[in-house]
């Protein structure tokens, strides 16, 4: 069994009635559609397997000789069904998968209830074909996708095939949630789209992490919006990149209007300090860039709560969107259009006035949201545009 609970959850629920193999005479056609919606939906890639597929052929059109076996058979059947019926839904992982998902343990427990809900109204064949399609996406850039599948078999591209399963994979996972308010980070398209009621509303370039230093891919929530926010140096930006900087001049801290703070959180006077006592294995600061536009992280920034540190930012460096290629951060993801995400999300009640402003020294103001928002930040070398036209991009972390 693959979901052995929820076999057993069906059966509490439907009264131990069996489905699959009762006296009905309809149920005989039900054991056949069952295996005619397995065999299409694995070959356009919509299941992981054709589940239980020899047991399933076998007693398709035949009964098991002994009660016994068609207990089996009828617990065998429901976990096929069940297990497609999860994978059309929800879609399923193909490498590379997120590394931190923090949205889908928050819906198990409504998925399956859902699942077995829409399995327990089937009664016939034509019911059964009917609810595996009602599961599938309907929205027009999922179906593009698929279009652009059917086409891509007949051409026998096994690679583009295998993009475009995962994508519409990772299309089912993230939309099935049915969020209000939700945004995705395609890392490969270095694009953010921002969706309300699965329409997409904003669509904006992104700079992402480098090769060495790539962006992680997950789904997590953010609660807050940080106008004016400090940028506290990573640890590997200041061992590997401003520590012998520093040593040789400390007035680039200066340069680039970064604090030395101590552990009480004072402000030191760098040039007071002997820099070359400090190395990776020892160095009992911070050190915080001060606000204001020239900021790394700009004027606003979107926390995430995730374990990597990652998180949605404005940017001083403009210019980076200008590029084709926009794979030069830290991990982090910068923003073309922060002010426009800040103003859906807060119903423009957003102040453009006092971000544009440029304060020196402007303390950080934390907004709260009204509902956490989901972010999920995923990998498709497949997508589709927003004039209709799907779109290939490189492997660029080499992923696949």
């Amino acid at each position: 069994m693959i979901y052995p609970s929820l076999v057993n959850k069906f059966y509490q629920l439907n009264n131990n009635r069996f489905t699959w193999f009762s006296a009905d005479t309809n149920s005989k056609y039900l054991r056949k559609q069952l295996l005619s919606v397995l065999d299409s939906f694995f070959e356009n890639g919509s299941i992981k397997n054709a589940y239980h597929a020899g047991e399933i052929k076998k007693w398709s059109d035949a009964l098991p000789p002994d009660s016994i076996l068609i207990t089996q058979a009828e617990k065998i059947f429901t976990d096929a069904a069940l297990a497609a019926f999860k994978d059309i839904y929800q879609g399923y992982f193909i490498k590379p998968g997120v590394g931190f998902d923090a949205i889908s343990k928050t819906y198990a427990d409504k998925d399956d209830e859902f699942i077995l809900n829409w399995l327990l109204q089937v009664h016939s064949a034509s019911q059964l074909m009917a609810i595996a399609g009602l599961l599938e996406p309907k929205e027009t850039e999922y179906l593009q996708l698929k279009n652009e599948l059917k086409l891509q078999k007949e051409k026998n591209d096994k690679s583009k095939i295998q993009q475009l399963i995962t994508s519409m994979n990772y299309f089912r996972w993230v939309h099935h949630f049915r969020e209000e308010k939700f945004i995705v980070v395609n890392i490969p398209s270095a694009y953010l789209r921002y969706y309300e009621h699965d329409s997409m509303k904003l669509m904006m370039k992104t700079v992402l992490g480098k090769k060495t230093t790539p962006t992680p891919r997950f789904a997590a929530y953010f609660n807050e919006v940080i106008l004016y926010p400090y940028w506290y140096v990573p640890a590997s930006i200041i061992f590997n990149e401003l520590l012998p900087k520093i040593k040789r001049n400390p007035s680039v801290l200066d340069a680039m209007n970064i604090q030395v703070i101590d552990g009480n959180g004072k402000v030191l006077n760098p040039h007071t300090l002997n820099w070359s006592s400090f190395s990776p294995g020892y160095f009992p600061y911070r050190l915080r860039q001060s606000t204001g536009c020239d900021n790394s992280l700009g004027v606003i920034k979107f926390n995430i709560n995730s374990p990597y540190g990652v998180y949605l930012h404005d940017t001083n460096n403009k210019t980076a969107f200008l590029s084709g290629f926009r794979f030069y951060s830290h991990g982090c993801i910068r923003l073309e259009e922060p002010i426009n995400l800040g103003n859906l999300l807060l119903y423009d009640k957003l102040d453009t006035t006092f971000l544009q402003s440029c304060f020196k020294e402007q303390k950080p103001v934390t907004v709260l949201l009204d509902n956490p928002i989901p972010v999920f930040v995923i990998y498709m070398l497949a997508e589709t545009d927003p004039a209709g036209k799907v779109r290939y991009y490189k492997d660029i972390y080499n992923l696949f």
